[in-house]
């Protein structure tokens, strides 16, 4: 048996570790490069976009849609009720189904921004990698619709590829892709990713059912709909449904529509200079008052205060639901586009 020395051994890791901290910076270096100030950045790959902030930011309720979400510097916190997922350099975030999630960058600096990379995901590519997958047990893994996991040098790899693709539009439409299947079948390696991908494109899942009241809310949060009505959407008794929709959104089904309700009538405010009292009426609410108070409950300032504060910290972008972002095009200019998050 060849028995290494300790000094080899010291310099064969420090030579691991170098190639480690050498990619991470080529995509701190490539995502920072295109990103040239804070804001949210589409670029020439479809469904990928660059987030950059160059301070912390404070707690802000956001829609996450499923995604990908991989840190190149600094730190994230998104927040379902009592739970916690800090994403950084170490840790990507991978959420399987369109959640208010309440989101704030908690490191960043002028001189090492936060920045992220974002990549929608692909259903259909993600069902069809599925069939090539060897899968976990997913009775054995718990039901969210959020989830951590650990960087490793392949996805790590695969990422600093396709952010390099950015720069060079030219083989977008070829390597794209093929790199963005790379990075796909990579999560599908890693059992807990693999258990959300798979339930997020599975028929009859308990995701896939959740996902289906969750797209209904999205679009009828207007009407009058009961928490059985709900249930009978999903095909579950109430009890089970209640179980499972807590699981994967962090809330009550009822408590949910609300907070749909809350940031689309937000939007309306900033983005379309509705009145406070026209914009509770027209995501639902009967009674100004009542609308008042719960969207000073969630924001923590009365519907006006607050969009006036959002226009004046130019801070729009965040209000990003149904049809509602402005984001940053490389020029700098800003236009509407569809977005889930400008915080994700």
């Amino acid at each position: 048996m060849l028995v290494q020395s300790s000094e080899n051994a010291h310099s064969d890791n420090v030579a691991a570790e170098g190639t480690v901290m050498r990619t991470l910076s080529d995509l701190i270096d490539k995502l920072l490069s295109f990103a040239k100030d804070d804001g949210i950045y589409r670029t020439p790959i479809p469904r990928l976009t660059i987030i950059r902030h160059s301070e912390p930011t404070v707690p802000e309720l956001v829609l996450y849609a499923p995604a990908l979400c991989v840190v190149a510097q600094g730190a994230k916190e998104a927040r379902l009720d009592n739970r916690s997922y800090r994403y950084d350099a170490a840790h990507y975030l991978l959420g399987s189904v369109q959640l208010p999630v309440l989101g704030a960058v908690v490191e960043a600096t002028k001189r090492a921004p936060f920045v992220c990379l974002r990549l929608d995901l692909d259903s259909m590519l993600v069902a069809e990698l599925l069939e090539l997958a060897t899968l976990p047990d997913l009775r054995a893994k718990a039901l969210a619709g959020l989830e951590l996991g650990a960087m490793d040098d392949e996805l790590l790899d695969a990422i600093v590829r396709l952010a390099d693709v950015i720069h060079r539009t030219k083989d977008v439409a070829v390597l794209a892709p093929l790199i963005e299947r790379e990075v796909i079948w990579r999560l599908f390696q890693y059992p807990e990713s693999a258990a959300m991908l798979a339930r997020m494109v599975t028929s009859g899942s308990r995701l896939r059912e959740m996902t289906k009241v969750i797209s209904w809310l999205e679009q009828h949060f207007g009407e009058p709909a009961t928490t059985s009505d709900l249930a009978a959407l999903a095909g579950m008794s109430l009890s089970s449904f209640h179980q499972h929709f807590r699981a994967v959104t962090g809330t009550s089904p009822l408590r949910f529509r609300n907070r749909l309700r809350l940031m689309a009538a937000r939007r309306l405010m900033v983005v379309k200079g509705y009145e406070a009292a026209e914009a509770g009426f027209a995501v639902g609410y009967q009674e100004p008052s009542q609308f008042s108070r719960e969207y000073s409950r969630q924001f923590g300032l009365p519907p006006k205060r607050d969009a006036e504060r959002l226009r004046r910290s130019g801070l729009a972008e965040i209000v990003t639901v149904h049809g509602g972002s402005f984001d940053k095009e490389p020029g700098g200019t800003r236009t509407n586009h569809d977005d889930f998050s400008a915080q994700h």
